[in-house]
C-alpha cells in the first residue's frame, strides 16, 4: 500500500504534468531515458487557409494505419501538427477544423507591426493540447519559427521542440505585417520570432535533423487565389500575405520520400463548406500517395 504522503506527491506530480507554460527553448530538455529515435515523420508545411488540408492528410493516413513517430510543422502546419501530436484523432481535428471560429482564435489590436496580437491564439492552441508542453506530448513534435534579429535575406529557422506549446504555435504562425511578433526568452537570448515560412515553409530538413529515417511531407505552396464573387475572410488573406513574402527555396523537399501536395489553390473564404473542399482536396492527394507511403515504409 502507498503511504498517504507519498501518494499525494504522485498525485500533485501527475496533475502538474501538463499545465507548465514555460517559453519554448531551442535546447531540448535532458532526461535520464534519451526520446526514441523516430522512424517516421509527417512535415506540414506552411498555407494559411490551406492549412486545413492537412487535416485531410491525416485523415486518410489515420484510416490506412499510418501513424507518425514525428511531426514537424511550419505555419498552419505547427497549428494543426501539434494538436494531432496532443493525441487527437482525425475525426477530432476535422470537427475542430469544421467549427472554430475566427473569434476563438483572433484578437485584433493596433501596432506598427501587426494588427493581431496571438496571445488568444496561444491559449487556444494550449487548451486544445491539455496545456501540456511540447516535450510531454504524446507524438515528438517540433514547431518552426523564424528568428527577427537577422536580416531577412538571412533567416535564421529556430526550431522549438519543448516549453510551451501555444506559444511556439504562435510564433511559427505569426505572418509579417499581419502578427506581432512574439518576443521569447531562449538559451540564446530574448528575440522576436515570426513565420517559419520565412526560413523553411515545408521543414524536411528539421526533420531529418532529428532523426527521421522515413519523410512525408505535405506541400502547400499551390498559388491561393479568391473568386470575384467572395469577399476573402481573414484566412483568405493570410494566404495573400503569404504569396507576397520572401520565402527560402525548399530544395530540402527533395530530401522528403513522399510528398503529397494537395490542389487547394483557390481558398476564398474559409466558410465551413469551404473548409471541408479542402479538407478533402487533402484527403485526394494523399490517397493518390498512398502506395507510395506504403512502399517507402516497407524498406
Amino acid at each position: 500500500m502507498i503511504k498517504a504522503p507519498l501518494a499525494l506527491t504522485l498525485l500533485a506530480t501527475s496533475l502538474i504534468a501538463c499545465t507548465s507554460t514555460t517559453a519554448p527553448s531551442k535546447t531540448p530538455i535532458k532526461s535520464p531515458t534519451p526520446p526514441k529515435t523516430p522512424t517516421v515523420a509527417l512535415v506540414l508545411g506552411g498555407g494559411g487557409a490551406k492549412g486545413f488540408a492537412h487535416v485531410g492528410v491525416i485523415k486518410v493516413l489515420e484510416q490506412n494505419g499510418i501513424k507518425p513517430d514525428l511531426i514537424v510543422g511550419t505555419s498552419s502546419g505547427s497549428l494543426v501538427g501539434s494538436l494531432y501530436a496532443s493525441g487527437k484523432s482525425a475525426r477530432e481535428l476535422e470537427d475542430i477544423a469544421t467549427h472554430v471560429s475566427n473569434d476563438e482564435l483572433l484578437d485584433y489590436t493596433l501596432s506598427k507591426q501587426g494588427f493581431i496580437e496571438g496571445i488568444k491564439l496561444q491559449n487556444w492552441v494550449n487548451a486544445q493540447v491539455g496545456n501540456c508542453p511540447i516535450e510531454a506530448l504524446p507524438i515528438r513534435f517540433a514547431a518552426i519559427a523564424t528568428n527577427l534579429s537577422t536580416t531577412s535575406a538571412n533567416a535564421q529557422k529556430t526550431v522549438f521542440s519543448t516549453g510551451d506549446t501555444g506559444l511556439a504555435v504562435r510564433a511559427s504562425s505569426s505572418v509579417k505585417g499581419v502578427f506581432i511578433a512574439p518576443r521569447i526568452q531562449t538559451s540564446t537570448g530574448n528575440h522576436r520570432y515570426a513565420d517559419g515560412g520565412l526560413s523553411s515553409l515545408v521543414p524536411v530538413q528539421t526533420a531529418k535533423d532529428m532523426g527521421a529515417k522515413i519523410v512525408i511531407a505535405v506541400d502547400l505552396t499551390a498559388p491561393a487565389s479568391t473568386s470575384a464573387h467572395q469577399k476573402p475572410d481573414f484566412w483568405a488573406l493570410i494566404d495573400q500575405s503569404l504569396q507576397v513574402m520572401p520565402h527560402r527555396p525548399m530544395a530540402e523537399l527533395a530530401l522528403a520520400d513522399v510528398i503529397i501536395r494537395p490542389e487547394v489553390g483557390n481558398t476564398g473564404t474559409t466558410d465551413t463548406v469551404n473548409r471541408e473542399r479542402i479538407i478533402k482536396a487533402g484527403e485526394v492527394a494523399t490517397m493518390a500517395k498512398i502506395s507510395a507511403i506504403k512502399q517507402a515504409l516497407a524498406h
